[in-house]
């Protein structure tokens, strides 16, 4: 799935698994897509780089 505006602003991304539809959110609101997939991957999300996706949660991606 695609990370997306999650309505705090253009900034402020929401990454949603594609296969259950869990949302990661960044802690600071204004986070860069970068920052915000380093820290998804840390805490157990797969997929590719890319804000486009395809990403998994945690419990998804084993």
């Amino acid at each position: 799935m695609t990370a997306i505006p999650d309505g705090r602003g253009v900034a402020a991304l929401l990454l949603i698994c594609d296969d259950c539809g869990r949302g990661y959110g960044g802690d600071s609101g204004r986070e860069e897509w970068v920052v915000l997939w380093h820290k998804a991957v840390a805490d157990g999300w797969t997929g590719r780089d890319r804000p486009v996706g395809p990403h998994r949660c945690h419990s998804c991606a084993v």
